[in-house]
């Protein structure tokens, strides 16, 4: 997935003296079956429901080793007389169920059967708390253990690989996050070494080292949810674009982006989903902070028209303008660059980015524009009101934000919710002070749609 001179993480490989007793598992369960004729086994089935066996992954009817035309029709554990008094004797004859020969049959449940709770409940000392679930990013499983069980997770490790044939790797998060781009430190628990792995979101591949990047897939309706949003002929500005979850799946729809993140990991790995999902021509993609691509982009300056118009404030048609580099190139973010929707999904922070955009448009630019939604992620605690993220915001912008939206996008901790706040930028917000000599224009700028 990459090149030689671009390594992804490997983890130190997890003790090779990791053994489980299977044959500890192995459990012989006695049971009565009923010889039936192999034509009339879906007809007894169907008769004698409740009854039969049923549990998973195991049949309820098995060849009879003395007859090849008949089968053996097993009931269940709980059913000791094979006369079935419980059944009437209406029944009985109505189906013909005393006519059939009664047998036993020896059920072998082996430790491929049990499922990971059972296994672990068995392995772990009585008390401790059994990993019930875990997160899947690719091959990936991650975990998050607590104290207790710390000196089994090998054991644990070795039991998620044996259960779940789709996972290569399985991984626990090591202390806290402090690493400059919030990507948590992981220890390898069983399985392959590599971090680098790929995910799926509604049909497109995405490529990532989840040791270097973050990702989450719980956001899938997130991403769907604003990419939605952005109209044909508009173009968004991603300034917070980890590995292309925004990027791709808009520039797929035939809109354009300019896509950055400061995580040199995260810029490289969203060029090749670019790259690997053939949008690389509708994408330039950087790696810098945001604040820094936003004052780049809204520096005065004149970019190339794409040959498409989109329809301006004033209902005449203009140019849909584009970074004037070729179709592979990234380039420096051009000057003069318009946009029509900015996303900024670091939740921890992004919000304190909103003093970038006060007064940093160029009148002459966006004379005739419309300006652009932004769609800045944040948390609120359980002691804050919606009110409260948007005066927040306000804060942070320097600035009044006029008709704000605010979409709940999930629950991240117990009084703790991830939010979208989107709102236009107002003219007021955007363009610097009025000098006097010039502006006349810019005055048409418009916050509605």
């Amino acid at each position: 997935m990459t090149t030689p001179d671009e390594p992804f993480t490997r983890l130190t490989p997890a003790p090779d003296d990791v053994v489980i007793d299977r044959e500890k598992f192995t459990k012989t369960v006695p049971l009565i079956a009923l010889r039936v004729p192999k034509a009339k086994c879906q007809f007894y089935m169907k008769a004698l429901r409740g009854l039969v066996l049923d549990i998973p992954r195991q049949q309820s009817v098995v060849r009879d080793p003395s007859d090849d035309s008949m089968r053996l029709l097993l009931l269940k554990e709980e059913v000791k007389d094979g006369s079935l008094p419980t059944m009437s004797e209406e029944r009985r004859a109505e189906i013909g169920v005393d006519a059939l020969e009664r047998t036993t049959h020896d059920l072998v449940l082996s430790y491929d059967y049990f499922n990971a709770e059972q296994v672990l409940r068995r392995l772990l000392p009585e008390g401790c708390d059994v990993p019930g679930s875990f997160e899947t990013v690719g091959h990936i499983a991650h975990l998050n253990l607590r104290d207790e069980v710390l000196e089994h997770k090998h054991v644990i490790g070795r039991v998620l690989l044996d259960k779940n044939p789709r996972l290569k790797t399985v991984v626990n998060k090591v202390g806290s996050i402090e690493s400059e781009f919030r990507v948590p430190t992981w220890e390898l628990l069983a399985g392959d070494t590599s971090l680098e792995t790929e995910v799926r979101q509604h049909g497109i591949p995405f490529k990532l080292d989840f040791g270097e990047v973050y990702w989450n897939s719980r956001l899938e309706a997130e991403h769907k949810r604003l990419i939605e949003q952005i109209r044909p002929g508009e173009i968004l500005c991603d300034a917070m674009c980890g590995i292309g979850p925004f990027a791709v799946p808009a520039a797929k729809a035939g809109r354009r982006v300019y896509a950055n993140d400061l995580n040199p990991s995260c810029a490289r790995y969203a060029r090749v989903n670019c790259v690997g999902n053939k949008v690389k021509n509708l994408v330039k993609c950087y790696n810098m902070c945001a604040r820094e691509l936003i004052r780049k982009l809204l520096r005065p300056g004149k970019v190339e028209d794409t040959g498409e118009t989109t329809v301006g404030t004033d209902g005449k048609r203009r140019a849909v303008q584009w970074a004037a580099t070729g179709e592979d190139a990234d380039g420096e973010p051009p000057s003069g660059a318009v946009f029509d929707h900015v996303t900024m999904n670091l939740p921890a922070t992004a919000i304190e980015f909103l003093n970038v955009f006060k007064g940093a448009f160029d009148r002459e630019t966006w004379a005739g524009r419309r300006l652009p939604v932004i769609h800045v992620y944040t948390f609120k605690r359980a002691t804050e009101t919606v009110e409260d993220v948007v005066r927040r915001g306000e804060g942070h912008l320097g600035a009044a934000i006029a008709n704000p939206t605010v979409h709940e996008v999930r629950d991240v901790a117990p009084n703790k919710i991830m939010l979208c706040l989107s709102f236009r930028i107002t003219p007021d917000a955007a363009f610097p002070p009025e000098d006097g000599t010039k502006g006349n224009e810019a005055k048409r700028a418009k916050t509605g749609d």
